[in-house]
C-alpha cells in the first residue's frame, strides 16, 4: 500500500470495546511506516504496553467531565480543537488517506471535516447502523450527516453481508463493501476438543452485554441457573453484573475478569457448549436487530465446542448459521426449545462433530491476513 494511512477510531488499544479489538487486529498487518492510529485518550487504569514495532497512536481527549456526566454531549464544545489537533498529527506523520471507523458519530464528524480541512481521500468503516439507531437531537443531525458522509467517502466498508444488502437498498451506490472483522485465528488443521457431558456441563457467555442481545442472553443464563448440574461461566464482570440485575444469583455463575488473549482462548475452550444469543426484543431497531454480526461470533468458532445459538428467524445472523450449519440455533422464544437444543449437543456425537468441524471452516472468512489484504487492496482502487 502506497502512501500513508490514519486511522481515527473513538476507542482503540488499550480499551476493551469491540470496535478496539478489531482496529488493534487490522493494525497489527500493518507496517509502522505505513499506519498510525488516533483515538480518545484510555482510562488510567489501563496500562499502555503497545509494542514499538507496531504503528503509532495518538490519543486526544475532547471530553468535558460535569460531575461525572455529560461528556457524550459536552465534548461537541471540543470538536475544532480534536479537529486542530488531528491535522497537527496528518501534518507530523505525512498522512494522506483517513479511514473512520463508526459506532460514534463526533469521530466520524471530526474525520469528515479534517478530510475537508486537508484535501486527504476518507473511507470510512460502519460497525453498526448509524441512522437507523438514534433519537432526538441526534437523529435530526445524523438525518443530515448520513447522507453526506456516504457521500464523501471513497468507500463505505461494512461489517456484514446484512448491512450492505439493506444501505444498497437506501443508497443506490457501488461504495459499500463487505469488510468482516478480523482475527488471528489458528492456521491448523480441524481440531474438535471432545467434551465429556458425564460432569457438570459449563456453558461459556461472552461479548457484551447489551441491548443487541439482553433479552436472548438473560433467558438462556435463566434456563442454565435451573439445573444444579449447569454452570455458566461468564467473560467479564460488567456482564455477570447485569445477569445479577436480572436474578441470576453469583454464585450460580464462575466469572472471569480481564485475561490475556492467550488465557481468555484456553479458559474458553475449557467450557463444554458456547453460547451466542442475538436479541429477540429491546431498544435497537429492528434495522439493527436484522443487520448486526456479533463480533463474539468469531471466538466462539474456534473453540472447537459446539455453539447453542438463540437468534430469531430472518436476521442476518440466523441466515449465516443456517447457511453454513455451524451452530444449534433456538429460534423462538421458549425455555422448553433451549432445554431440547441442550439435551441434542449432549447426547447427538454427530450433530456436535458436524457443527463443530464446519465452525472452524467457517472461522477462515476471519482469518485477519485475508480480512487486512482486501483492506489494503480496496485502498489502493
Amino acid at each position: 500500500m502506497e502512501g500513508k494511512l490514519m486511522i481515527i477510531s473513538w476507542t482503540l488499544y488499550p480499551w476493551s470495546t469491540g470496535s478496539a479489538v478489531i482496529v488493534n487486529n487490522i493494525a497489527k498487518q500493518f507496517d509502522r511506516n505505513q499506519l498510525v492510529m488516533l483515538g480518545e485518550t484510555p482510562s488510567n487504569k489501563y496500562v499502555n504496553s503497545w509494542p514499538d514495532n507496531y504503528p503509532k497512536i495518538y490519543y486526544v481527549n475532547p471530553n468535558i467531565n460535569l460531575y461525572g456526566r455529560g461528556q457524550t454531549h459536552l465534548r461537541w464544545i471540543n470538536i475544532r480543537e480534536t479537529i486542530n489537533k488531528i491535522c497537527e498529527v496528518i501534518k507530523k506523520e505525512n498522512v494522506n488517506k483517513l479511514l473512520c471507523i463508526f459506532p460514534d458519530d463526533f469521530y466520524l464528524y471530526a474525520a469528515f471535516r479534517v478530510s475537508k480541512k486537508m484535501d486527504i481521500p476518507l473511507y470510512t468503516w460502519f460497525h453498526n447502523t448509524y441512522l437507523d439507531n438514534y433519537s432526538g437531537y441526534r437523529r435530526l443531525f445524523a438525518k443530515w450527516f448520513q447522507p453526506k458522509i456516504f457521500e464523501v467517502s471513497q468507500k463505505i466498508f461494512v461489517m456484514s453481508d446484512g448491512m450492505k444488502e439493506y444501505y444498497k437498498m437506501r443508497y443506490p451506490t457501488n461504495k459499500f463493501e463487505t469488510l468482516v472483522h478480523g482475527f488471528d485465528l489458528p492456521k491448523s488443521e480441524l481440531i474438535i476438543s471432545k467434551t465429556n457431558f458425564e460432569n457438570k456441563i459449563t456453558f461459556a457467555y461472552t461479548g457484551s452485554l447489551n441491548e443487541s442481545c439482553r433479552d436472548a442472553a438473560v433467558r438462556l443464563a435463566k434456563v442454565i441457573s435451573k439445573k444444579s448440574d449447569f454452570e455458566l461461566h461468564v467473560f467479564g464482570e460488567q456482564n455477570a453484573k447485569v445477569f445479577k440485575s436480572y436474578g441470576i444469583k453469583e454464585s450460580e455463575m464462575k466469572v472471569y475478569g480481564f485475561l490475556s488473549e492467550l488465557d481468555f482462548h484456553n479458559k474458553l475452550k475449557s467450557c463444554d457448549i458456547m453460547l451466542l444469543p442475538h436479541g429477540f426484543d429491546g431498544d435497537r431497531t429492528q434495522v439493527e436487530y436484522d443487520t448486526i454480526f456479533p463480533t463474539r461470533t468469531i471466538p466462539l468458532l474456534v473453540s472447537g465446542k459446539p455453539i447453542l445459538a438463540h437468534s430469531p428467524k430472518g436476521v442476518f445472523l440466523t441466515n449465516f448459521l443456517n447457511e453454513h450449519d455451524c451452530a444449534l440455533n433456538v429460534d423462538i422464544k421458549s425455555e422448553e426449545a433451549i432445554y431440547k437444543a441442550i439435551d441434542l449437543l449432549c447426547n447427538d456425537e454427530i450433530l456436535v462433530e458436524r457443527i463443530v468441524c464446519n465452525a472452524i471452516r467457517t472461522s477462515k472468512i476471519f482469518q485477519l491476513e485475508n480480512v487486512a489484504d482486501k483492506l489494503k487492496k480496496s485502498l489502493e482502487n
